[in-house]
């Protein structure tokens, strides 16, 4: 049987959506810096979702470990005390996007409404420009910097999550391991959304979903950013857990965690594999394959029945945890 032939069929539902307006370019020397620009959000739309819920919106600026770091904080309007924390990380392979990328897709506005929840997002630093472990680090100041704030936002210190998407799930991965290592903030909970962690890019998954099956996120544009991040032949190298969570050795204490993925995409297995380990040390953790599911298939295909059920369950597992 052919490889072509072994790989799991896009759900028709969604991948009738991939027009060429709704695809991402593979990332490369050549495209980046348009990709760069394109994938610059900016707040307005956020801004305007935020509106639309009854959320309200403000901008701060941190000290991190290099430099300030611009963080937007979104709160219920009717705001009761006693909240959940949920530091949400922005996808983009830690080399694109901004803030406000996906902020909304991944149900952080219902569930800031539903939760009582405060949601904080920062401006980390984008490799190539800043390359590991500057973009973990930001993200992990961003905690420890919204936890610090428990008294005066009236946080719950005890139901203190960290989340992303892709890039931003990898992030949030390293994160929680770091939250561990150093006991500055104890965590809650981590949802890892299709998450990026293994530089090696040497499961089954990868090898499949190179160009041109692996839509919206290929192989090739996960190469790319690697070498970004951490230089060129890092995956013989030794290679920090933080930057790259698949690295390490050692995933016991880490919080409760929920980890979705679809099963047409590069990062299923090293996604699979992660959630493996987890339960194996001992770490309460739930798994989603979504069936036909390629990259980011849930923000795209908003309305279509695999997307809505994706997105209902993770806000399920959310509800579940938190009351």
């Amino acid at each position: 049987m052919s490889e072509e032939l072994i790989r799991q069929e896009l759900d028709p539902a969604v991948a009738a959506l991939l027009t060429p307006e709704n695809s991402l370019p593979t990332v490369s020397d050549e495209s980046y810096m348009l990709l760069k620009e394109a994938t610059f959000t900016g707040p307005a739309l956020a801004q305007e979702a935020a509106a639309a819920h009854n959320v309200t919106w403000e901008d701060h600026t941190i000290d991190g470990p290099n430099g300030p770091i611009e963080v937007t904080v979104l709160k219920p309007a009717e705001f009761k005390g006693n909240s959940p924390l949920y530091i949400a990380i922005h996808s983009g392979g830690m080399v694109l996007g901004d803030r406000w990328t996906g902020l909304g897709s991944y149900d952080e506005f219902a569930w800031i409404n539903e939760h009582n929840m405060i949601v904080v997002t920062p401006e980390y630093r984008l490799a190539p420009d800043n390359p590991a472990p500057a973009g973990v680090e930001d993200c992990y100041a961003t905690l420890v910097w919204a936890a610090s704030q428990a008294e005066a936002w009236g946080l719950n210190k005890d139901r203190i999550m960290v989340g992303g998407a892709s890039g931003g799930g990898g992030l949030a991965a390293g994160v929680a391991l770091m939250a561990r290592d150093r006991g500055e903030v104890q965590l809650f909970a981590q949802c890892l959304i299709y998450p990026m962690l293994d530089d090696r890019n040497a499961t089954i998954s990868a090898q499949q979903y190179g160009e041109p099956y692996g839509k919206i996120w290929p192989r090739e544009s996960n190469e790319w950013s690697w070498n970004a991040i951490l230089g060129e032949g890092h995956e013989d190298r030794e290679v920090s857990p933080y930057t790259a969570p698949a690295r390490a050795t050692d995933l016991a204490g880490l919080p409760t965690t929920y980890i979705d993925v679809g099963s047409a995409e590069m990062f299923r297995d090293e996604d699979i594999k992660y959630a493996l380990r987890l339960l194996e040390s001992g770490v309460q953790t739930e798994l989603h394959v979504w069936r036909g599911g390629f990259h980011g298939y849930d923000g795209l295909g908003t309305g279509t029945p695999v997307a809505d059920a994706t997105t209902e369950t993770r806000s399920g597992w959310m509800r579940r945890i938190l009351t």
